[in-house]
């Protein structure tokens, strides 16, 4: 059987049982248009180690590449495609490229202290809705992009709850929070704009000062400003600064 029909047949049998599998079919169909119009069987293990590959050094996206290919291999055994991909017995080592920041309790009080100072008319977050963010990323283990797309309904005060939907891995999960954390969004929802609507139950929970959602990009900007008041920064060497998802 040609490769693109087995292609098709298993992400049409991923998706059929559930799964979104998105990136995965990108990367099936990128693999087959490598290859070219050939049968799975005639695929060659020089065909898989030239894609893997790709161009530039390796990284995270090499073992991706090779977790999906290995599953497309297994499929085409099961179903009696062949004989599976002729994929690498070995993986390259990943170089570790960045380390987690962990925060003193020291400096969160000091970002917290610098979100305050941060007050001003022409800045797009209010200091209360960048105090709200960073307090919510701590006290609930948020990502960031779950913390922005929060809306009214989302945050249940009345049961210290917060329904957080649809997230990286595809699942909506519950996450309660504790009571200092459930005082503070009770208190930035009473400072939300008073426009109705934006107090609808899928009103974005997070605004801006003009009442917009806040993007990702302007809540990296306005902490890589809190953190410069703050002093916090790591002087180790390492590339990457500490970031909101630390």
């Amino acid at each position: 059987m040609k490769l693109a029909q087995v292609i098709q047949n298993y992400v049409a049998l991923k998706q059929a049982m559930g799964s979104r599998f998105h990136s995965e079919a990108v990367i099936l169909k990128a693999f087959s248009r490598a290859v070219g119009d050939l049968a799975i069987a005639e695929v060659t293990a020089e065909h898989v180690a030239a894609y893997l590959a790709g161009h530039g050094p390796i990284t995270r996206f090499w073992h991706h590449k090779h977790s999906v290919l290995q599953g497309l291999s297994r499929f085409a055994i099961g179903r009696g495609y062949g004989i599976g991909l002729p994929l690498p017995a070995t993986t390259p080592k990943l170089q570790v490229v960045f380390t987690p920041y962990i925060y003193s309790p020291e400096e969160l009080k000091r970002l917290l202290k610098a979100a305050e100072a941060c007050e001003h008319p022409r800045s797009t977050l209010s200091a209360a809705t960048v105090r709200t963010l960073l307090l919510l990323l701590y006290g609930a283990a948020l990502r960031i992009s779950e913390a922005l797309t929060l809306t009214l309904a989302d945050v249940d005060g009345a049961a210290s709850l917060l329904t957080i939907r649809t997230s990286k891995f595809y699942k909506t999960r519950w996450v309660p929070i504790g009571p200092r954390l459930n005082a503070t969004l009770g208190a930035y929802a009473q400072k939300r704009p008073q426009d109705p609507r934006l107090h609808t139950p899928e009103a974005p929970f997070l605004l801006t000062r003009t009442g917009e959602p806040v993007t990702r990009q302007q809540a990296e900007r306005v902490f890589r400003r809190t953190c410069a008041q703050a002093a916090v920064c790591r002087n180790d060497g390492t590339r990457y600064q500490p970031r909101l998802h630390d």
